[in-house]
């Protein structure tokens, strides 16, 4: 049952008298209640709201009426004859129904004839006036002031940048009223804008602490001593097959296929191995031709190895990730000619260790888990409505990323705040790993789902956070990706993804193995600017980056992108 606001009580204590007075017609607080409508800006707005505002319930319509009950307060008792020389914005329609809250009439005036303004202050008996600041400065300069008796003025109200001392003792002096400056409300895209920054930075200020000890200079050192022991140990694994031995010697794929014992599943895999190779300069490449190095000493792959587990090992993470990485590498040859499996190798009789341990257990995860935990809690303490907040997650993995924002909507959920929150991964093997270590969250759903093969079946704008984790960074199109992804934010949604910013050739030593649909994007991932670049041209505006370009995370190649909705 619709309750009657105290907005709609005061109307009906208005009766015929005049509510809204506009082009000089008249419309009665009665006429109000009965759906009459004045036509055009302000008036038709004001008129609009009311009859909405009648029919919402008493819980919805009260923080409204909070509001209106603030700004009532400043204009003061009656009588109120509220002249109001503003756009039908949301300050403009809230100062309308302000007025109307306290017995006061709305009168409707042409900003755009400023010397007949004085004129028409007079002849409305407005003890009332509410208009741009820089209208206010013309007004208060304006020859025709002089011969208009304003004496029923009590207050100006004025919207615009921080005034001058100067301007505003000349508008008392001339106007004879007291002066109140309210600030220009933000734009939409202003407020998502400030919104965003703030969230982020709470995220960041509580994240940094998971990376207390480690330096840029230790992760950079890192990546390049990785990078060094898995491309030594993919063109050892190969030159066993005895190709690409030589630089004078030249061999095609199909050569080096035959050559190499390759299952017919793996056989796209090493064709991503020599361009990776290639592109490093560890052989080179002409028309689709290949020339080797020199032959590759295993004692200089043992020893690479070693100073890559020296450098990682503490801080960096657990050592079982380094472990994982150089067993997969030991067992290359195995593993592409298909005797080994790259599953049995990451979940060992089906335990979880190493993949949690390269999920949750890195200095990366711990970082950019706390920072999703904390946004994703500041975005559900600032939702408002009835309806849940609607949370889609793409891309769960192992669910280190769920089981962050779970928590962290835990905290938030309570009387006012329910949450819907669906869980989905491409992947059935990740997935039958998640419910069971979140089934403490009943407002939970799992789904299979892959958005790049099936990119329609989300609706649009149907949610207020949209998780991603890595899906845009394995779409074949990018762009596409992203529009795909900003599509499904409802207005004022928001968008958190963590992507990978450089490229990692250890994935292809060992996640490629587990999960070869993982190589669906060919080449290189994006790089930061490259993602900027597709979500701004999709539409969110400002996008910020989490952590900072020399932070050690981001020097491991992940960052957070995060953007929002007006």
């Amino acid at each position: 049952m619709p309750a009657i606001p105290a907005l709609v009580s005061a109307l009906r204590e208005l009766g015929d008298r005049p509510a809204v007075i506009a082009d000089g017609r008249a419309v009665s607080g009665i006429g109000l209640l009965l759906g009459v409508t004045p036509q055009g800006g302000l008036p038709e707005v004001l008129a609009e709201r009311i009859t909405s505002l009648a029919m919402l319930p008493a819980a919805e319509s009260a923080p409204v009426e909070g509001r209106l009950r603030h700004w009532a307060s400043i204009l003061g008792p009656p009588p109120i004859r509220h002249t109001v020389l503003y756009p039908a914005t949301e300050l403009g329609v809230e100062l309308g129904l302000a007025t109307l809250l306290g017995g006061g009439t709305v009168i409707c005036a042409d900003p755009e004839q400023p010397d007949e303004l004085p004129a028409h202050l007079e002849r409305s008996g407005t003890t009332h006036l509410t208009l741009p600041s820089e209208l206010l400065w013309k007004l208060s300069r304006s020859p025709a002031l002089h011969r208009s008796d304003l004496t029923a003025l009590r207050q100006v109200l004025h919207v615009g940048p921080e005034p001058s001392q100067e301007d505003v003792y000349t508008a008392m002096d001339a106007l004879g009223a007291v002066v109140a400056h309210i600030r220009r409300p933000r734009s939409d895209a202003e407020a998502a804008d400030l919104a965003l920054r703030e969230v982020l930075g709470a995220a960041a200020d509580t994240a940094w602490k998971q990376a207390i000890g480690v330096t840029a200079e230790q992760a950079a050192l890192f990546v390049d001593r990785l990078d060094d022991a898995v491309l030594s140990s993919m063109l050892l694994t190969l030159q066993r097959g005895g190709v690409l031995t030589a630089p004078a010697r030249e061999h095609s794929l199909a050569e080096i296929l035959d050559a190499v014992d390759v299952a017919a599943e793996h056989r796209p895999l090493v064709g991503r191995w020599l361009r990776v190779l290639s592109q490093r300069g560890s052989i080179s490449s002409r028309a689709g031709r290949f020339h080797g190095g020199p032959p590759v000493d295993p004692a200089h792959t043992d020893a690479a190895w070693e100073s890559a587990a020296e450098t990682w090992t503490g801080r960096l993470g657990a050592a079982t990730v380094i472990d994982y990485l150089r067993h997969s590498a030991d067992k290359l040859p195995e593993l592409l000619s298909g005797e080994q499996s790259g599953r049995s190798m990451l979940f060992p009789a089906g335990s979880t260790r190493i993949m949690d341990a390269l999920t949750r257990r890195t200095a990366s995860a711990r970082y950019l888990g706390s920072a999703l935990g904390t946004a994703a809690r500041h975005i559900a303490a600032a939702h408002r409505g009835p309806r849940p907040l609607r949370v889609l997650e793409l891309g769960a993995g192992t669910s280190a990323a769920t089981t962050a924002i779970s928590d962290a909507l835990a905290t938030a959920c309570g009387a006012t705040l329910t949450v819907d929150y669906v869980c989905t991964e491409r992947s059935r093997l990740l997935l039958d790993t998640v419910p069971s270590r979140l089934r403490r969250h009943a407002w939970l759903r799992f789904e299979h789902l892959d958005p790049q093969d099936r990119p329609g079946v989300l609706a649009p704008d149907a949610f207020d956070l949209v998780v991603s984790t890595g899906v845009l960074g394995e779409a074949r199109d990018a762009a596409a990706a992203a529009r795909r992804l900003v599509r499904l934010l409802a207005p004022g949604g928001w968008l958190l993804a963590v992507e990978q910013i450089r490229d990692h050739p250890e994935l292809l030593i060992s996640r490629a193995f587990v999960d070869p649909e993982s190589l669906r994007r060919d080449g290189e991932p994006p790089s930061r600017q490259q993602w900027l670049d597709a979500l701004s041209a999709a539409g969110v505006g400002t996008v910020v980056t989490l952590p900072g370009q020399d932070h050690p995370v981001t020097l491991l190649g992940h960052q957070l992108f995060a953007a929002r909705l007006p």
